[in-house]
């Protein structure tokens, strides 16, 4: 599954083409492997990051508490995979996340990129979160031109939607997580002064 899955991200079009040729059909439980590895993984590093220890009640509880997000990313996978004909849709929801390697190294690297006390974390964040965002674009519209067989410029505005989307939704988790606007306006006014300062 792993290699399968850096291959992917390395050269998405020749990978998932590779893929639907082979046209396994799946059943929904195993479909569930790799949004369940991405919610152990959230589940492992947002304690790591937070409090620099991991224990099994602290995975268990991030993973409750954060099990939204791949809730969230299951709900837009099926919209977008919805159409597919041919390999069915268990089979193109698997193929959908198993283009979750950027955003895996990106968690991955959250305990590395927020522990300088020089860079606020908020700000590393929202910097470093652009990297996968554009990469799994490209995976995204790969995934659009193979699996579900649209052509090149339908396949990128799909992309391009689900990145609206996920940067609509992403903000609004934000917003919601730091407070509302206000807080999130004051916080930024107060970087901007402590910047020019």
């Amino acid at each position: 599954m792993f290699s399968t899955d850096v291959q992917l991200a390395l050269a998405p079009a020749a990978t998932y083409g590779r893929l639907v040729a082979q046209n396994p059909s799946i059943p929904w439980w195993r479909a569930l492997g790799r949004p369940t590895l991405v919610l152990l993984l959230i589940a492992v590093v947002v304690p790591m990051t937070a409090t620099h220890e991991i224990t099994a009640g602290l995975v268990l509880t991030s993973a409750v508490a954060w099990s939204f997000v791949v809730a969230i990313q299951m709900a837009i996978a099926a919209v977008f995979v919805a159409p597919a004909s041919g390999i069915g849709f268990w089979r193109s929801m698997d193929l959908w996340f198993a283009g979750h390697v950027p955003y895996s190294l990106w968690i991955l690297l959250l305990p590395f990129l927020t522990s300088s006390p020089a860079v606020p974390p908020y700000d590393v964040l929202g910097v470093s979160m652009v990297a996968p965002l554009v990469w799994t674009s490209v995976i995204t519209s790969a995934f659009f031109r193979t699996v579900l067989g649209k052509d090149a410029s339908t396949a990128r505005r799909l992309a391009v939607l689900h990145l609206v989307t996920v940067i609509i939704i992403v903000s609004a988790l934000g917003l919601w997580a730091a407070g509302g606007t206000s807080a999130t306006l004051s916080y930024f006014v107060r970087r901007w002064v402590a910047l020019w300062s």
